[in-house]
């Protein structure tokens, strides 16, 4: 660990690597055959740092992820095709997050190496290995991640994040071509993205130290992202109806905003089937690549409500998920559930205090962070997210840490102590951890006491030593 050169050029290639795949039982991707590759001799170089609390709490759930997985593929019997695809992709996903949290954390320069080397294997993989709907929506299946990351990794560039307004300008501008273009889901997230940014600028204090973990801010940032996503939403479905964002975008909100309740379900129909499929069997799930025909057609109870049905979709027997939490709760039962809740419960205590500090990579923060809590709930977890998921927790826990490193001690448990008065008798201010205003500080003679205010009383009868300072004046007393 100590050749920073060479573990700063390994975290910029390795993500460059992202559009070489193999296709072995699933498929493989040549950065996780380099992580994995490299996982034995950080282990042995630096492996106690995942005894930490927070990534051996996230092996834990991890851990308790798979063997729930491998208890519902046994229970449902899960063919062989299946459930090894379903158990590599907990465990790839866990070897990678060894290797990334051992490889970049504590390194602002390899966090951002590995994101600018994200941001240059999606171009590569536009070019050389293009997903399959990138040939009509290349900036939603491809571009848009990539150019958004430059773009964020450019505006923390110290002269220009030193002029408060450029960085959230320019991270506006970006999201508002994705809208444009049709990508909402990235469009909402960049301005989302530039308005934190910039109540970042304004209020960050300069010397990085939050005013404290408040469950009153954390609650109001709740609420005030809700409204501004809320307002975000109404803003788009009025532009998108009067044919200000291109006939495209008024196509598919005609499409999608047909139905009872809205756009939202109308772009995410997996979750009416998904919700079902949970609490039919909650606690255990279906099996690893979940089918059932059943679950497949219920799809096109859609209709009823006014909403174009995905008949390629009823006619398959996956059960449509569509998000990190709903397809780890439907294949592996409740503890999928469990180990991406607390992510998102990790990345939600970051947004919401992040913005009290002027972090350098607070944009590239984040932005990962509203991804991430944009994927966990509506984006299917598999494939090169098995790589790019473990870097973003990986950025949260560091996040995370730097932000409770900046607390001072007399804040820890979300409530900062009062100032109160100093105690009078030294034994109380030991109990109660503060320092006594005086202490004596030669020894006592013997028959002698500490008394109030850290004087020293002797009983009656005992004399005072030769050379000794008189007792100071009392105030009298009523």
């Amino acid at each position: 660990m100590a050749n920073t050169p060479m573990l700063a050029l390994i975290a910029l290639v390795t993500p460059t690597t992202i559009w070489m795949e193999f296709s072995v039982v699933g498929r493989i991707f040549a950065p996780e055959l380099i992580l994995i590759g490299l996982l034995p001799f950080l282990l042995l170089a630096r492996g106690r740092m995942l005894m930490s609390p927070m990534p051996r709490t996230l092996l834990i759930l991890a851990g308790l992820w798979l063997s729930s997985q491998i208890l519902t593929d046994l229970i449902r019997d899960t063919p062989f095709g299946d459930y090894s695809r379903g158990w590599s992709k907990i465990i790839f996903f866990t070897m990678n997050f060894c290797s990334l949290y051992i490889l970049l954390y504590g390194s602002r320069q390899r966090l951002v190496l590995f994101g600018l080397g994200i941001a240059i294997g999606g171009f590569l993989t536009i070019l050389l290995n293009p997903p399959e709907f990138a040939a009509r929506q290349p900036w939603k299946f491809g571009l848009g991640v990539a150019t958004i990351m430059t773009i964020i990794i450019v505006s923390q560039w110290r002269p220009l994040f030193r002029i408060w307004f450029v960085p959230p300008a320019m991270i506006a501008t970006v999201g508002l071509y994705s809208l444009v273009v049709g990508s909402r889901s990235l469009a909402g997230i960049t301005i989302l993205v530039a308005l934190y940014v910039l109540v970042q600028q304004i209020l960050g204090r300069r010397n990085k130290a939050p005013a404290g973990f408040s469950p009153v801010r954390t609650f109001l940032f709740f609420v005030g992202g809700v409204g501004v996503a809320a307002m975000l939403f109404n803003s788009y479905q009025f532009a998108a109806s009067q044919g200000h964002l291109g006939e495209f975008a008024e196509h598919v909100y005609e499409t999608q905003g047909s139905g009872s309740f809205g756009v939202l379900l109308g772009g995410r129909s997996e979750i009416f089937v998904s919700s079902q499929a949970v609490m039919d069997s909650p606690l255990i799930g279906h099996g690893s690549w979940a089918k059932n025909p059943k679950y497949a057609q219920r799809i096109l109870e859609l209709e009823k409500f006014g909403y174009e049905v995905n008949y390629i979709a009823a006619e398959s027997e996956l059960i449509p998920t569509h998000s990190h939490l709903m397809g780890g709760w439907v294949e592996a039962g409740l503890l999928g559930a469990v180990f991406w809740f607390w992510v998102l419960l990790l990345v939600f205590r970051v947004l919401s205090n992040l913005y009290m500090v002027r972090e350098p990579l607070a944009p590239m923060i984040t932005f990962i962070g509203f991804l991430m809590l944009w994927d966990i709930l509506f984006s299917p977890f598999g494939a090169e997210r098995r790589i790019t998921v473990p870097f973003d927790i990986v950025l949260m826990m560091f996040a995370w840490d730097m932000l409770k490193a900046s607390v001072p001690k007399d804040m820890i448990g979300n409530l900062q102590l009062r100032r109160t008065r100093r105690p009078r008798h030294p034994n109380r201010a030991a109990q109660s951890g503060q320092r006594p205003a005086q202490q004596i500080s030669r020894p006592l003679p013997p028959g002698v006491r500490p008394g109030p205010r850290g004087t020293a009383t002797r009983p009656r009868g005992v004399a005072r030593r030769p050379g000794s300072l008189p007792p100071p004046n009392r105030r009298p007393t009523r």
